[in-house]
């Protein structure tokens, strides 16, 4: 059984990536998994935090076939409930992030200055359409703002990349400032990981 909550969570963002490209196949099939994730998870409403999701995920084993047997989706027979199960919990945990970002950005903040780290993600999300990170200097408040997309209608991914300003006391963005550096595209993963590289050693003083 995985323990591990990074592990377990790789698990469900392989289940998500598996589920969403379905849309290539099936349009229909590809919508009513999406209504049946949103449904699961809004099934794990009452769970609010990531170690009461991790713990929900081994616990609550049958809550997707019980929605699922509850909604009766006509493509039923096509769907594989078990990814569907876990790409919930991947939506789930996305929620949740999202509700608790200023407070998970603080705790890592702090952590970050306990440890005396010169870098602290404050923000980081992975879906199969793409990416958004959110890395700054913890002294300065300079911030690398790297994001990526991967349309399912497209082979093609792009990469953007910016530097912003943030209170470097609470890690907020300051929108009223303009960006360090604007925001740029990149049409290939090797330029922009470059890009991110070159952004730690010229705002940072170096990677670490």
């Amino acid at each position: 059984m995985l323990t591990d909550h990074q592990d377990v969570l790789a698990v469900w963002r392989r289940a998500e990536a598996s589920v969403y490209p379905s849309v290539m196949v099936n349009a229909a099939l590809y919508e009513q998994y999406l209504t049946t994730v949103r449904a699961v998870a809004e099934e794990l409403a009452d769970v609010r935090t990531d170690e009461a999701l991790f713990d929900a995920w081994h616990e609550r084993r049958d809550v997707a076939a019980e929605v699922v047997a509850r909604s009766a989706p006509s493509m039923r027979a096509f769907m594989d409930v078990a990814a569907l199960r876990d790409a919930a919990f991947c939506h789930r945990h996305r929620q949740i992030s999202r509700e608790r970002a200023k407070e998970i950005a603080r705790e890592r903040l702090e952590r970050a200055r306990r440890e005396h780290a010169a870098w602290v993600v404050l923000f980081e999300d992975v879906t199969p359409l793409g990416s958004q990170r959110l890395e700054m200097h913890v002294r300065s408040g300079r911030a690398i703002h790297a994001s990526s997309r991967s349309p399912l209608d497209s082979a093609v991914p792009t990469f953007e990349l910016e530097v912003v300003q943030l209170d470097p006391a609470t890690g907020a963005w300051l929108v009223d400032q303009p960006p360090i550096v604007p925001a740029r595209t990149y049409h290939s993963h090797e330029e922009w990981d470059a890009r991110i590289q070159q952004a730690r050693a010229t705002f940072g003083g170096g990677a670490s």
